[in-house]
C-alpha cells in the first residue's frame, strides 16, 4: 500500500497521475494527427502529378483495436475519470499493470525485437514514477553514461570521445555490444541493485518497478519501450561503470553499446576482463559480431622542414 505523507501529498500524487496522463495521451494524438497530415500532403502532391492517383491509406495501430485505452483520443475523453481509478488503486496497493502489446520489430542485423506497447494510461505511470526515480539517482549514475538521461545524450559523448582522442598521439579503443540487452537483463541480478550501490528507491517504487515486469519470461529482461526500463538499464549497468572508472579507463556507454579507450594497453585489456564479469553476473551476452576488439589510434607524423 502505498504510504501518503498528508492530505496535500495524496492529492498531489493523484493530480500528477492525471496529468500524466493526459500529457502522454495528447503527444499519442499528436502522432496520429502528423501522420494524417503527412498522408494528405503526400496525396495532394501525387494529385498534381499523375492524373488519377491511388486513394489515401489511413492505417490505424493495430494495438488501438485491441483494447480502446490504446486510442490516444479516448483516453482524453476520460482522462480524469482513468487517473482517479489508478489514484485509488495505487494507494491502496490493488494496481496491477495491463497485457502490454507486443510488437516485432526487424533488427538490422537479422531477426526480431519485441517492443512493448503498454496501454496509455500505464505508460504515464510508468513514466512518472521514471522521472521521479530519475531526478533523485542521476548523480548516482557515472558522468561516462549518456542514454535516457536528461542532462546528457548521444552528441556529449561524440563531444568526448572526440577530445580525448585528440589530446594523446595514441590511443588504444575497444568497442563492446550486448546482444539482447534489455530482453536478458536477470531479474535477481536487477533486485539486487535497489538495495545496493547508494541508490534512493522507496519500496512502494520497488513494487511499481516489479509490476512492469511481470510479463517477462524465466525472470529476465526489462520490456523494452516503457519508460521506466530506461532507469533500469542504466541502474543495472552501475557496477560496469563503476569498475571501468576504478581502473582508470574512459569510455562511452550509451544504453548497452560502449566504447572504451585508453593510452596505455595494459589498462585497455583489463576491460576485456570488466566486461565478461558483467556479462556473466547481469545475464547478459556480449555480441561478438558487433564487440570488434581492439583497435588504435594514432595521429599523423607533421612532416618535418628539410
Amino acid at each position: 500500500m502505498f504510504e501518503m505523507r498528508g492530505l496535500n501529498g495524496g492529492l498531489l500524487l493523484k493530480q500528477d497521475i492525471i496529468n500524466s496522463i493526459f500529457e502522454f495521451a495528447k503527444k499519442k494524438r499528436s502522432n496520429n494527427e502528423n501522420y494524417h497530415n503527412s498522408l494528405e500532403l503526400e496525396y495532394q502532391r501525387n494529385k498534381r502529378r499523375v492524373t488519377n492517383p491511388s486513394p489515401k491509406e489511413v492505417k490505424v495501430p493495430v494495438h488501438w483495436k485491441v483494447d480502446r485505452k490504446h486510442n490516444p483520443y479516448y483516453v482524453l475523453k476520460h482522462y480524469k475519470k482513468i487517473g482517479t481509478s489508478i489514484f485509488n488503486k495505487l494507494i491502496n496497493g490493488e494496481y496491477k499493470t495491463h497485457q502490454p502489446y507486443i510488437n516485432y520489430v526487424d533488427k538490422k542485423g537479422g531477426g526480431k525485437r519485441e517492443v512493448y506497447i503498454f496501454q496509455i494510461p500505464d505508460e504515464a505511470v510508468s513514466n512518472y514514477f521514471y522521472k521521479k526515480l530519475l531526478s533523485k539517482n542521476k548523480h548516482r549514475f557515472s558522468s561516462f553514461s549518456y542514454a535516457y538521461r536528461n542532462d546528457r545524450n548521444v552528441h556529449y559523448a561524440i563531444n568526448d570521445i572526440g577530445l580525448d582522442i585528440k589530446l594523446s598521439p595514441r590511443t588504444f579503443v575497444a568497442e563492446f555490444d550486448f546482444k539482447d540487452f534489455f530482453g536478458s537483463i536477470n531479474h535477481d541480478y536487477l533486485f539486487d541493485q535497489f538495495n545496493q550501490n547508494g541508490f534512493l528507491i522507496s519500496e512502494f517504487e520497488k513494487g511499481i518497478i516489479k509490476l512492469f515486469l511481470v510479463n517477462m519470461v524465466k525472470g529476465k529482461g526489462i520490456p523494452q519501450g516503457t519508460s521506466l526500463s530506461l532507469f533500469l538499464a542504466n541502474m543495472a549497468c552501475w557496477k560496469l561503470d563503476k569498475k571501468l572508472e576504478k581502473e582508470g579507463l574512459r569510455f562511452a556507454r550509451y544504453a548497452d553499446d560502449t566504447i572504451i579507450w585508453a593510452d596505455d594497453y595494459g589498462k585497455i585489456t583489463k576491460s576485456f576482463e570488466i566486461i565478461n564479469m558483467f556479462s556473466t553476473e547481469a545475464g547478459v551476452k556480449i555480441n561478438a559480431l558487433k564487440s570488434d576488439g581492439i583497435s588504435i589510434l594514432s595521429k599523423k607524423k607533421e612532416c618535418l622542414p628539410s
